[in-house]
C-alpha cells in the first residue's frame, strides 16, 4: 500500500462553539448519525444508518471534487474495497457537494464506495470535521475504532478492526495529524486568518505539499527541501557551504495577497530566520537530464479530473502520484529521485493526474535507467543526459546570526 498521499494547504476553523455540549467524536464512542439525504452508487432504496451497518466495518470518508488530496486518496481507498468487497466492510464517502456536481466526477473518477451527500453539511458538523481528507473507521459493534486520514489506514487495520483488536492510527494533533484544503468560502462556518506562517516538526517521512492562490503548504519536508520551496528552485539544485538542519517540518503561509511570489516571499523570510541561513543564485554548467515529449501514447498521463485549482503529489518507495500537476511540477519530482537536474523541453502545457511506478530493488546504479524506463512506458515521456546551464542555489550560515 505505498501510497502516500499529499494534504492540501490549510486548517479550517471549526467555528462550533455555539453547539452547547456537542464536542469531536473520539474513539471509543458511538459515532453521530449518518444525516445523508442522498446516496449514489449504493443499492437501490438504500438508508444508511448504524442500525443497518451493525456487525460491518464502515470507513468514513470526508472528501470533496475540489480537494487535490481527497482525489489523490482515492485510488489507495479503491484498492481496499476490493480486498474487503467479500467481507462485512462498508466505505462511505460523504461530500457536502451536490449530486450535479458528485455525479459527473464520479463518471470520470470512480470511487469503489456508496456515496452520500451531505448538502446540508449535518454530518460535516456533527463529527466536527475541521479539514479534508478525514477518516473515521468503525468497528463492528458500532463504535469509533480509529480517526485518521485515510494515507495511514492499510488492509492490516481493517483486518484487526474485523478481528476486534485496538487500533493504533495518527489522530488530529498527533503529528501527522488531519490536513485540509480551503473549501468554498460558503462552506466555512468562521472566517479564516488573513494571516499566518506556521513552522513545526512532524513525524511525516515524506514530502507533501499543496497550493492555493495566497497560499502554500509543505509537510513532511527537510530544510533543503523548504529552500527549494522558499527560493523556487528544485532540491537537486542547492548547493549547501554549511550543515542544513536535520528532521522533517512542516510549514504553512497563508497571506491575503493573491499575488505570485508573496507566498514563497514570506517562507523565504521564515526560513532565514528560524534556521540563520542566507543564500545566492547563480548559473553553472552541469549534467542534467532533458524531459521531451516521446513518440509512444502515455499510459497513466492523463488530463486531471480536478473540478478545484488545488493540485498534490506525493511518492515513496518506487512510485510517484500526480493530481493536477504540470509537466514541470512533474520534472521538478523526477529531479529528486534521479539526483541531477531535470530541464523540461515537452512544450506539453495541459494539467494532469498520473501514476508512476518503478522497481526499488535493483543496483543503486541503475536507478536512473529503471526511471528512464518507466517514464518513457509509462507517461510516453523521453529523458536523455545533456549539458545544461542551470540556476543553482548556494546556502551559506548566515553572519551574525543569534546563539
Amino acid at each position: 500500500m505505498k501510497r502516500l498521499f499529499a494534504m492540501a494547504t490549510l486548517a479550517l476553523m471549526s467555528g462550533l462553539s455555539g453547539r452547547g455540549e456537542s464536542h469531536e467524536p473520539q474513539v471509543g464512542e458511538v459515532p453521530p448519525p449518518l444525516g445523508l439525504e442522498t446516496m449514489l452508487q449504493a443499492p437501490p432504496s438504500t438508508q444508511a444508518s448504524w442500525a443497518s451497518l451493525k456487525g460491518k466495518v464502515v470507513i468514513l470518508e470526508f472528501w470533496a471534487t475540489w480537494c487535490g488530496p481527497c482525489i489523490a486518496a482515492i485510488p489507495h481507498l479503491n484498492e481496499m474495497a476490493a480486498l474487503f468487497k467479500d467481507q462485512p466492510v462498508q466505505f462511505i464517502a460523504v461530500t457536502d457537494e451536490k449530486d450535479a456536481v458528485v455525479a459527473p466526477f464520479l463518471k470520470k473518477k470512480p470511487m469503489h464506495a456508496w456515496v452520500g451527500l451531505d448538502t446540508d453539511r449535518s454530518m460535516f458538523k456533527d463529527y466536527l470535521i475541521s479539514g479534508i481528507p478525514h477518516t473515521v473507521v468503525v468497528d463492528r459493534e458500532g463504535k469509533i475504532a480509529a480517526i485518521t486520514h485515510p494515507s495511514s489506514l492499510t488492509a492490516q487495520h481493517l483486518k484487526d478492526v474485523l478481528d476486534g483488536k485496538k487500533l493504533a492510527l495518527a489522530q488530529p494533533g498527533s503529528g501527522k495529524g488531519i490536513r485540509a484544503d480551503q473549501v468554498p468560502a460558503e462552506a466555512r462556518p468562521e472566517p479564516e486568518p488573513l494571516f499566518q506562517v506556521l513552522i513545526r516538526p512532524t513525524e511525516a517521512t515524506t514530502m507533501s505539499s499543496g497550493s492555493n492562490p495566497g497560499s502554500l503548504r509543505i509537510s513532511g519536508a527537510s530544510v533543503s527541501d523548504v529552500l527549494a520551496a522558499c527560493y523556487e528552485v528544485r532540491a537537486g539544485r542547492i548547493f549547501p557551504n554549511c550543515p542544513l538542519p536535520e528532521g522533517r517540518l512542516e510549514f504553512v503561509i497563508k497571506t491575503p495577497s493573491k499575488q505570485p511570489g508573496v507566498v514563497h516571499d514570506w517562507l523565504r523570510r521564515a526560513v532565514e530566520n528560524t534556521f540563520g541561513l542566507t543564500a545566492r543564485q547563480e548559473t553553472r554548467e552541469v549534467d542534467a537530464f532533458v524531459l521531451t515529449a516521446g513518440t509512444q501514447p502515455a499510459e497513466h498521463l492523463s488530463p486531471t479530473v480536478s473540478t478545484g485549482g488545488s493540485s498534490s503529489s506525493s511518492s515513496g518507495g518506487g512510485s510517484l502520484n500526480g493530481v493536477n500537476q504540470g509537466i514541470e511540477s512533474i520534472a521538478a519530482s523526477l529531479e529528486g529521485f534521479l539526483g541531477k537536474p531535470v530541464v523540461n523541453e515537452t512544450r506539453l502545457t495541459n494539467r494532469y493526474d498520473f501514476q508512476l511506478l518503478w522497481d526499488e530493488t535493483g543496483a543503486e546504479d541503475t536507478k536512473q535507467g529503471r526511471i528512464a524506463a518507466a517514464v518513457r512506458e509509462q507517461l510516453g515521456l523521453e529523458l536523455t543526459p545533456a549539458m545544461r546551464p542551470i540556476e543553482v542555489l548556494v546556502v551559506e550560515a548566515a553572519k551574525d546570526q543569534p546563539k
